[in-house]
């Protein structure tokens, strides 16, 4: 229990050095996209919603330009404040399975080359 708050997602500490991982700079990546597209979403939504309750959606000839300069504001949201951290949160839940990953392939390793030195004995 935390500041009374219970929590039952355990967070795990993570080596600096997996963030910088190909696999860690990917996740990252994605997490981003997903923010990014869930902020496009929404804000479509919202005016669309916004146009259909004023009546004004009837006639749009720039429609597509309005939807290409939302995707194009989200992307930069999230690429150049880092977003509202959704993006973060979702990494930061996910990346404990790479660190297990890169864990169990170094112990993997390490049993190969016990197991070598075993035969050579």
């Amino acid at each position: 229990m935390i500041n009374g708050i219970s929590s039952s997602r355990i967070v795990r500490d993570v080596p600096p050095e997996i963030h910088q991982t190909e696999d860690a700079q990917k996740l990252k990546e994605s997490c981003q996209q997903f923010e990014s597209i869930l902020w496009s979403k929404l804000w479509k939504d919202m005016r669309n919603s916004a146009m259909a309750i004023s009546g004004s959606d009837k006639e749009r000839p720039y429609k597509q330009m309005e939807e290409l300069s939302l995707e194009m504001a989200s992307d930069d949201l999230v690429e150049g404040s880092g977003g509202a951290g959704l993006w973060k949160m979702l990494y930061d839940s996910m990346i404990g399975k790479i660190a297990a990953d890169h864990d169990a392939e170094n112990l993997r390793k390490a049993n190969e080359e016990a197991s070598m030195l075993d035969v050579q004995a």
